[in-house]
This record gives C-alpha cells, structure tokens and sequence, in this order.
C-alpha cells in the first residue's frame, strides 16, 4: 500500500510525461479534491497510506488530466475574486488575468466599494465578472449580456450559487444588441468586457486545454482577432454616462493599436495596462462627451 507522498510522486511524473504544464500541483489539487481536504492538509498526512478505496475515485481524475481536460473541468469550479465559479463546457474558464482586471477595477477605477455603480458586462461567458463586481460592490446592479443560451445558463447557475441573482441580470444579446430600442442611453458608470481576442492561428498554438475544451466562440474574432474588441468599443460611447469607463481585456499585441482606435470613437483619455507578467493585457477608456 503506497503512502499519499508516493502516490503524489507517481502522478506528478506521470502527468509530467502527458505534458501537463504544472503537473505536481494539479496532482495535490485532483487528490485534495478527491479525498475532501483542503491541499495544505496533504503535507501533514504524507505517510498515510492510500486505501484502494481512496484511489479508485482519484485514478479517474488523473485519468481525465492526461488527456490535457482543463483542471477547473475536472473539480468542477474556480475561485475567482471572491465568488466561486462552477466551470464545464458551456463557456470560457475564467482566467487570472481577468481577476487582474477586475482588481485594476476594485482597487483603483472605482475605490469606493459602497457606490452605486450600473454595470454591463459585455460577453459574459461564465458570469464570473459581473458576479465579482456584483459582490465587490454591494450596492451595485449588473446587466451581464452573451450571445451563446449555455454560457447564460451557467451564469445564472452561478448567480444562484453565490446568492447574487438580485443584483446580476444575464440576457441573451449580440453585444449591445439588447439595448437597441431600450431608453439606456448614457446609463452606466462602466461597460466591462472580456471577448473573444485571438486569431485563427493563435487557437491553432494553444495548448490543448483552451483548443479543445474551451467553446471557440469565446475565443476567437475575425480581424486577426480585434473584431469583438472593437464593437465593444465603438458601441460603448452611446451607453456609457460621462466620465464613464470602459474595461476591456485583449491580446497582448492589442492595446495600443485599440487605444487609437478608443479615441477615434470618442474616448476622450485611454490607458494601457499591463498583466502581472508584464504583457499588455488590458484597455481603459474614459469618455467624456
């Protein structure tokens, strides 16, 4: 009977051998998971053995990850800014790059944490911004729009399962499609979107996780992979109250040619941020009419 350290050893090189990018990490999460502990838990029982009970369940898991099946699939969520996501098939895993911008949000656009802020959430896959936001700003009320009807059952899913379905609404909409005809003229403090930013070729070189279980929809655009980003940001002038902001993430290679872009749609000032890896990840636009 091998002990929960052998056993951790064996599936490490194991799914190293897959090509699994962190394999011992994911190893101590599937058998945290697997065992109902938390994983810093694991390094206090390191010489317990492992009942063929208590393998059978984690084999699985391990299993699912040598096929390259997105980790966050496999557990079945992610935390994320505070809420927790449930994650399958239906729509885009959340990102940490994309907390990043919902910190750059909470932490400096908008400090004030008790305003009252309408938000649209534009492509909202998941739900996991505006669900973020929603909580981070208790006083706050959520439009949360995407074109695909199994990425909005998942967000309403998840707005249940984080008691937010008050103050989050998720519509079907193609981008500010929903608002034509709507009196909403000028109505938010700020237009938030994570859209579909890679290209073709771009898909083709992903890593296995994202090409073949993420929906290709919330990954790809036409234009070389700005065509989403910039209806998002043509359209947003139109809605956006003054000194309105809007947030985007993008490509690495995207920010500054969409900053033109930004201000020949109105944007009075944009700025481009960086991710925590020093790539040019997110857009911000402030509109002043």
């Amino acid at each position: 009977m091998h002990s929960i350290l052998e056993i951790l050893d064996k599936c490490t090189a194991y799914l190293s051998a897959k090509g699994v990018p962190d394999p011992k990490l994911d190893a101590q999460i599937m058998l945290a998971h697997s065992l109902g502990c938390k994983r810093l838990e694991l390094f206090l029982r390191f010489d317990e053995p492992m009942t063929e009970q208590n393998l059978a369940p984690f084999r699985e898991l391990v299993r699912r990850r040598a096929k390259r099946e997105p980790l966050q699939h496999i557990i079945g969520s992610v935390d994320f800014f505070g809420v927790k996501i449930k994650c399958d098939s239906r729509a885009l895993i959340p990102r940490p790059e994309t907390e990043e911008l919902c910190e750059i949000v909470a932490e400096e656009l908008f400090p004030d944490h008790s305003a009252p802020l309408k938000i649209l959430d534009l492509g909202s896959g998941t739900g996991a911004i505006s669900l973020a936001l929603a909580k981070t700003y208790p006083n706050s009320f959520v439009r949360a729009f995407d074109i695909s009807e199994q990425a909005l059952a998942l967000a309403i899913e998840n707005s249940e399962l984080n008691g937010l379905s008050e103050r989050v609404s998720f519509e079907k909409s193609d981008w500010y499609s929903k608002l034509n005809g709507e009196n909403s003229g000028g109505d938010f403090d700020m237009i938030i979107s994570n859209p579909p930013y890679l290209s073709e070729s771009e898909l083709l070189n992903s890593e296995p996780e994202v090409k073949n279980y993420d929906p290709k929809n919330a990954l790809v655009a036409d234009d070389n992979g700005l065509a989403a980003l910039k209806v998002v940001l043509k359209g947003a002038p139109d809605y956006l109250k003054e000194n309105g902001i809007l947030a985007c993430e993008c490509g690495c290679a995207q920010a500054q040619l969409l900053s033109d872009f930004a201000k020949s749609c109105g944007f009075s000032e944009t700025s481009c941020r960086n991710d925590l890896s020093k790539r040019q990840r997110f857009l911000l636009a402030r509109f002043a009419k």
